[in-house]
């Protein structure tokens, strides 16, 4: 891999959010905050998991470019195929590795895997998909982000108090769950757990104490 890799994947997550008017929550710094998780989880996979070595680069393009094809923001078809072009023809992967990426992206979101468990066909790529997955849900722990979604969905019909609302209740019945729900299947994410509650937590009080002091 080399730093062009990182270029040319931030350079489409730019041109898909500008066609798809994909909002701030799931465009370039959602994709750049995954990458803080996917290198802390690889770094303490590695030594047991050594062929994720020469994943990385399906690691990396399958985190990166995960929510360019989201149902949200376009027909998934569309986005998944926009994608597969882009990774033969720019980052130039082989097809086992275009497969590869496409499988983790299109079964990897929470409603999919609570609809339909976790993918059986993974093969060797089982650990590259489970890094991505959890990174992706360690991702959703920041509150702030939750409330920008909200603000901007439904073609930006909510105002801010309805999407705070909206936040907590998914916060409650959904992210603060993902541990005794079975979601979290690595040392390292469950690890995790615990203190980015504690920090959602801390989001949800201060933004209490400000809506009670105006």
């Amino acid at each position: 891999m080399s730093p062009q890799l990182l270029i040319d994947l931030f350079n489409y997550v730019l041109l898909a959010s500008s066609k798809y008017n994909i909002d701030p929550s799931h465009s370039e710094a959602h994709s750049m905050n995954i990458l803080h998780f996917i290198n802390e989880g690889y770094n303490a996979r590695i030594d047991e998991f050594p062929i994720l070595v020469e994943q990385k680069k399906v690691i990396y393009c399958s985190a990166i470019l995960h929510d360019m094809c989201d149902k949200k923001y376009m027909p998934e078809e569309e986005g998944l195929k926009e994608i597969c072009d882009f990774l033969k023809n720019t980052i130039m992967l082989t097809t086992e590795e275009i497969e590869n990426t496409k499988l983790i992206i299109e079964t990897m979101s929470y409603s999919k895997v609570k609809k339909n468990g976790f993918p059986l066909n993974l093969g060797t790529y089982e650990q590259a998909y489970h890094l991505v997955r959890e990174s992706d849900l360690l991702c959703s722990y920041d509150f702030d982000r939750c409330i920008v979604y909200g603000i901007n969905k439904d073609g930006r019909k909510r105002n801010f108090i309805e999407a705070l609302a909206d936040a907590e209740e998914l916060f409650e019945n959904r992210v603060f769950k993902y541990k005794t729900d079975g979601l979290l299947l690595s040392a390292y994410a469950r690890s995790r757990d615990a203190t980015l509650t504690r920090l959602a937590r801390i989001q949800m009080q201060n933004w209490r104490q400000i809506i009670a002091s105006l």
